[in-house]
């Protein structure tokens, strides 16, 4: 698998394999954290867009229909809606012309002397209904509307990098197919130009961490404003999310599953062995309560509240609730942004251990690491495990003038990590030096 990026906010190039273990590095403010995210936007529309099927197109349809029927109810002598359900099939499977139905609903809507704000309903009922049926007769449509979505929610401005006209974007899989698969986007003035799809993906999903912290916020997460928007299909009501980024509305859902009951009753997890080791590591597990939905992390029959636990306890704890409710396997990517910052350097080195074993499972894992320590660990943990070869290191490079960085494969040049990500503790490592200045 390959990402192919050109002009995306900080990154004026990238070309990065995908499918095994991917080390991301470079400075601060160098766009490696925007690789992760990009990933996972585009991944996340293009899987969103897939459950558009005829079920629940017909249900939405239906749903709009009654809508505008009890705007109507008054009228008894008007019958146009009398049988919801035969007018809503009968617009999938194209019996009756959606442009036909809106032309008579608006024409007795003047008619029957609606105000300005029930015309504006109908109006809107009518222009959704229009716009379901378009997405599942075209895909890229569809995949359109998720994408422009997502993105606005993960990055608030326009993709394309400071004085660029034109971006791209471009996920190629070639896993499981000869010829591959390929999700591509063309982007002008930051807006979506062009899409174009081609053969179906391995990956079903994608989750992207980017703090464990978040973990005694769920409730606020689940809280937050809702947006009626098909992008967060699939997630609960309470988790569709307007006023934060997707990624942890999507974080939040998963964590907070109980769907690990369900797979308990038919099947057992592939990685009971990691599950174990990592309980063993914080002597306990977390659990989330069934009727409040609330995170709780269990030890010697205890129960603690998320907010009273490590952040390097929580950082476990994000892996451990992935694994337990299937949010991670071999078709569903995981992007971890910068996952040392809360962890004390000997589970630096566990925490490195236990995604070496997950990528050894066939798990496609991301990793965005400015910590020489950390990259290390799996440097070390990938020969050790025999994966060497399934492991691949890029490194920012700026453009001093532009700003912008370059993302160079260093999978055979480790030292340049090193070099760079070392030289600030170079720089005060001589501490006689510093006692000189005084004097």
């Amino acid at each position: 698998m390959k990402l192919r990026l050109q002009n995306i906010l900080k990154v004026e190039s990238a070309n990065i394999e995908l499918g095994g273990l991917t080390v991301i590095t470079g400075e601060n403010d160098s766009g490696k954290s925007s690789i992760g995210k990009i990933l996972f936007s585009i991944l996340k529309a293009t899987n969103n867009a897939k459950q558009v099927d005829k079920l629940e197109t017909l249900q939405f349809i239906n749903s709009n229909l009654l809508s505008i029927k009890r705007l109507f109810g008054r009228f008894n002598n008007y019958d146009v809606l009398k049988d919801i359900k035969s007018i809503s099939i009968d617009l999938i499977e194209k019996n009756i012309s959606v442009e036909k139905l809106t032309e008579t609903i608006k024409d007795a809507s003047k008619k029957y002397s609606f105000t300005s704000r029930q015309a504006a309903i109908i109006n809107k009922k009518l222009t959704q209904t229009q716009q379901s049926l378009s997405e599942l007769d075209n895909p890229e449509l569809a995949i359109r509307r998720e994408l422009d979505i997502i993105l606005r929610s993960e990055f608030m401005e326009p993709l394309n990098s400071y004085g660029t006209k034109y971006s791209s974007i471009n996920f190629h899989d070639d896993t499981t197919d000869t010829y591959g698969s390929d999700i591509s986007f063309n982007f002008e003035d930051g807006k979506i130009s062009n899409i174009k799809l081609s053969g179906e993906s391995s990956i079903e999903d994608i989750t992207y961490v980017e703090s464990p912290v978040y973990l005694h916020i769920l409730d606020t997460l689940r809280m937050s404003s809702s947006v009626p928007t098909k992008s967060f299909r699939g997630m609960s009501g309470s988790l569709q999310k307007g006023n934060i980024p997707y990624h942890l509305g999507d974080m939040a859902e998963k964590i907070l599953s109980t769907t690990e009951d369900l797979l308990g009753l038919f099947q057992s997890t592939g990685y009971q062995q990691q599950l174990n080791e990592i309980k063993e590591l914080i002597e306990g597990d977390f659990t989330v309560d069934k009727k409040s939905r609330q995170l709780h992390f269990r030890r010697n029959g205890i129960s603690i509240p998320a907010v009273s636990v490590a952040s390097g306890i929580k950082s476990f704890g994000v892996l451990l609730r992935l694994l337990q409710t299937d949010s991670i396997s071999t078709s569903k990517m995981l992007v971890l942004d910068e996952p040392e910052i809360h962890l004390h350097p000997e589970w630096q080195i566990n925490f490195c251990k236990f995604i070496v074993e997950l990528v050894s499972e066939g798990i496609p894992i991301v990793v965005s690491s400015h910590s020489p320590y950390f990259i290390q660990g799996l440097r070390y943990f990938a020969a050790a495990k025999g994966i060497e070869k399934e492991v691949t290191y890029y490194m920012a490079e700026q453009n001093t003038d532009t700003g912008l960085s370059t993302f160079n494969d260093v999978t055979n040049d480790l030292n340049k990590v090193f070099t760079l990500l070392a030289a600030p503790l170079r720089e005060i490592m001589n501490v006689d030096a510093a006692r000189n200045t005084l004097k």
